[in-house]
């Protein structure tokens, strides 16, 4: 092998090895890229889950034991009744003692723990925690909100509180699916414990609820 030939062969060795450290260089630098991304995310889903997702989620599964324990299930399906809401009152009378007459009739609300999770608890709570919560929930909240105040209002006309009622109900409907399939979508990212037909279908399951025979 002559001088030529060395020196061909060396100049081909160190652009193959230079070639192989660029190419090596770039897929490590997007391993680490995608390992960075996975982590960062998981650490997100995490933080969501421990600081919202997991708490709304409760409060759905409350609203989802009462219609199953008085047995709701028939009588409204979820896109009629999607959240149901525990109410706990006191009525007391003063009456007059030899004649019967009632003198005053009073009937109070009593806040409860089973109370505060109620349509208006849920949304505070994600507007409380909204950098938790998905662009898509944000939004649906925010929409929810405004029409839960104005189809309440006395000054308005029939047809405007009928449809304001009605896109009410629309709105907690797809309130109440969202959360539930975005906690579980976020749980099986997580690795944890996640059920995939609520993924599916965004109806929480009543297995758990249900006696074991």
């Amino acid at each position: 092998m002559d001088l030529r030939d060395r020196l061909v062969l060396v100049f081909f060795t160190i652009v193959v090895t230079l070639l192989t450290n660029i190419v090596f260089k770039l897929l490590q630098n997007k391993f680490d890229f995608m390992v960075d991304t996975r982590k960062f995310k998981r650490d997100l889903y995490y933080q969501q889950l421990t600081n919202l997702y997991i708490e709304v989620y409760a409060m759905i599964a409350q609203s989802e034991f009462l219609r199953y324990f008085y047995d709701l299930k028939d009588n409204g399906t979820l896109e009629k009744i999607p959240f149901i809401e525990q109410a706990s009152t006191k009525h007391t009378q003063k009456i007059k003692l030899f004649t019967g007459e009632i003198l005053e009739e009073k009937r109070e609300v009593i806040e409860t723990a089973l109370t505060e999770f109620n349509k208006l608890g849920l949304v505070k709570k994600i507007i409380d925690n909204k950098k938790y919560a998905s662009q898509k929930l944000i939004k649906i909240v925010v929409a929810y909100r405004y029409c839960h105040e104005y189809y309440l209002k006395e000054d308005i006309v029939k047809f405007q509180s009928d449809r304001f009622k009605k896109e009410e109900v629309r709105l907690l409907h797809e309130l109440v699916t969202t959360i539930i399939k975005e906690c579980n979508e976020k749980l099986k990212y997580c690795k944890m414990d996640y059920i995939e037909s609520e993924i599916k279908s965004g109806q929480m399951r009543s297995t758990e609820f249900e006696e074991k025979l």
